[in-house]
């Protein structure tokens, strides 16, 4: 994903700080907690409360008082300026262990994310996954995208067949790719590319911690 993508001349590493406040925000919500500070947010999140205080700033003026910000009146100002409401129909290539648990994650239909389409290279593996999502071969990506109106597809394929995977879904005309495969792809500029690596995260936190302990 380019890191110099924008929303609303919000810059991504706003965004994503802004993300992860709203994510708190619900879970404040969730044990009746009705304000937090700056300086809280700073070290849940590991950020200098300045840093806070800039990204909140970017949702326009939401009042802040003794005990810190209002926490639905925070919550709220990031899902309207982020347009979080807008409802993405979504599909996943590949239904290993890895695709099967994305496609099973009912949060992400709670948060507007419409899983519609799942596929498979293997036919006779469709038939055996209980889903509700209607399920198609991988040749038929192309064609399915495009007749779904599907604008993110998630890639969780092996490496040796993620590009070509990539390929169908650009030709079916998606406008955004998460790739879990342990490859970089090569995608055209109007498509947003955001790579997950976990193996790679998980020897990153290995390192990190053996620097930790020295």
């Amino acid at each position: 994903m380019k890191q110099n993508i924008k929303n609303n001349n919000i810059p991504m590493p706003s965004l994503e700080r802004l993300l992860n406040i709203y994510r708190f925000c619900e879970y404040l919500e969730e044990k009746e907690i009705y304000s937090v500070s700056s300086s809280r947010l700073a070290r849940v999140f590991g950020y200098s409360a300045d840093s806070i205080r800039k990204d909140i700033s970017f949702l326009g003026w939401i009042g802040n008082f003794g005990a810190g910000y209002d926490v639905k009146k925070l919550k709220n100002a990031i899902y309207e300026k982020l347009r979080l409401n807008t409802i993405r129909r979504v599909c996943i290539i590949g239904l290993g262990r890895l695709g099967n648990a994305i496609l099973n994650y009912n949060e992400l239909i709670e948060k507007g994310f419409m899983i519609v389409a799942g596929f498979d290279s293997n036919i006779n593996k469709l038939e055996t996954i209980k889903t509700n999502v209607e399920l198609f071969p991988a040749y038929e990506i192309k064609d399915v995208v495009k007749r779904k109106a599907i604008e993110i597809g998630i890639i969780a394929v092996p490496a040796e067949y993620a590009q070509e995977t990539a390929n169908r879904l650009i030709e079916g005309g998606i406008r955004g790719i998460i790739n879990f495969a342990p490859i970089a792809l090569k995608v055209p500029e109007n498509v947003i590319l955001k790579n997950i690596d976990l193996l790679a995260e998980c020897m990153l936190m290995s390192i990190l911690l053996n620097n930790d302990n020295k």
